[in-house]
């Protein structure tokens, strides 16, 4: 009898264990300065919030990571998580143990009993067998047992060895410099260079995430090298291995620089004015200039970002008494801004939704703090990847409920977005308003 409980105990401790083998449905892993860092390919319906549920991360860690990243089925994500970066999983997989008549495999993306044992010429029931598995799940840095056989057995010829023998990924250590475009931040360039943001400060002594345009990074690079144990037969390299080699060894072309040109700050402008004249946000344009206050002097240059428009703006037509001057007095002869070629406004921030008595609680209505009365703003939530479109009626005070947000909506324009709390991060589009009627 105590000997059938005792069978019962362990048979309950492996199907535990064979449950906490469950494994994570990912393409890769990456070391971000000595924690794991998730490749993960997005699949149809996935949101940030169901990714961040199925890795056990905080979904704010995820969507700041990749940069709000649109998703959709198909697109790479990085998710960041707490834990360890493995050094297993950074060379081969493959650890010999010759006096035991075994090797060691450690257990990679998508790896399963059936592929490691067609794989090494064995079988699945052996490989259970030889590390007492009750079941076939596996976790992604698990570490098997697999048993030597006629054709992975290490004691073979070399000319008879297969194309399984260890392979080491070796890594060199550079750096370059980089020179801050207008919109870039720690985080992108960190991603663009595969490092990490810790690493980018401490290689230029920065004391805080702030950037300038122009402004010149020593950034790391790692340069990878395959270096395989297995003999190389004499023949000759295929032309398409030659390309790829080159392709790798090539220093990576420099990326065209965004245009941007200056404007001179004139009496009677405002930070306002001025973000409206270029169809800016004011968070836009202290953001280009690295201004901490929305305070201007006459004679100051600020970078505008885009193309310098060649039409003449309101503000150049009431110097001029020409035909225009006419048309800014009959607002039946204006044309569209679009006429004009000029882009939509995009921003990223805080939103949130109030209970007002002025706002009917079931309508498509939001305050913004530029945006003209009449504007349709398309509002996206990229927790749930849901947008929705709603019509600016009014501005808004700063308060302690509006304090750093970019827009106050109803509760109907929440709802419709799929928001979880009032407060919430959000997407603007929208473009600027016609005037031709």
């Amino acid at each position: 009898m105590l000997k059938k409980y005792i069978m019962l105990a362990a048979l309950l401790i492996s199907t535990t264990v064979s449950f906490a083998y469950k494994p994570i449905d990912s393409i890769g892993v990456e070391n971000n300065n000595g924690k794991k860092l998730i490749i993960h390919k997005v699949e149809a319906k996935e949101t940030y919030y169901s990714i961040s549920r199925r890795y056990n991360v905080n979904p704010k860690d995820v969507i700041t990571f990749n940069d709000s990243k649109y998703l959709q089925i198909g697109v790479i994500i990085k998710v960041p998580t707490d834990l360890p970066f493995s050094t297993k999983t950074a060379t081969s997989p493959v650890t010999s143990n010759n006096d035991s008549g075994f090797f060691e495999y450690t257990v990679m993306a998508k790896d399963n009993l059936n592929l490691i044992a067609e794989k090494y010429a064995t079988t699945v029931s052996e490989i259970k067998r030889l590390n007492n598995l009750s079941s076939n799940n596996l976790q992604v840095g698990q570490s098997l047992k697999v048993p030597f056989t006629n054709t992975n057995s290490p004691n073979k010829a070399p000319s008879q060895a297969p194309a399984i023998l260890p392979t080491v990924i070796a890594t060199t250590n550079a750096t370059e410099e980089h020179k801050v475009k207008a919109k870039e931040n720690l985080n992108l360039i960190a991603n663009q260079y595969g490092t990490t943001v810790e690493e980018i400060k401490r290689l230029n002594a920065l004391t805080s995430n702030n950037l300038q345009i122009g402004q010149v990074l020593i950034v790391p690079t790692t340069r990878t090298e395959v270096v395989s144990n297995t003999p190389k037969p004499s023949v000759a390299v295929p032309a398409v291995t030659k390309a790829i080699e080159a392709k790798v060894e090539s220093p990576t072309a420099p990326t065209k620089a965004d245009p941007s040109f200056e404007h001179i700050v004139s009496a009677n402008e405002t930070i306002y004015s001025i973000a409206k004249k270029y169809q800016l946000t004011t968070y836009q344009l202290k953001n280009f200039n690295n201004l901490t206050s929305n305070e201007l002097t006459v004679g100051q240059k600020l970078i505008i970002k885009g193309e310098k428009p060649l039409v003449a703006t309101a503000d150049e037509t009431d110097e001029e008494p020409n035909d225009a001057a006419v048309t800014l007095k009959n607002p039946s002869l204006k044309k569209p801004a679009s006429t004009y070629g000029l882009n939509r406004i995009e921003e990223k921030g805080t939103g949130v939704w109030i209970s007002d008595p002025d706002l009917d609680p079931n309508k498509m209505l939001i305050l913004h703090r530029t945006a003209p009365v009449g504007t349709i703003i398309q509002i996206t939530n990229p927790m749930t990847n849901r947008s929705t479109f709603a019509k600016v009626v009014g501005k808004f005070t700063e308060n302690e409920n509006t304090k750093d947000v970019i827009i106050v909506m109803t509760k109907a324009v929440a709802d419709a977005v799929g928001a979880l709390d009032k407060r919430f991060f959000c997407n603007l589009s929208y473009g600027p308003k016609d005037n031709e009627k």
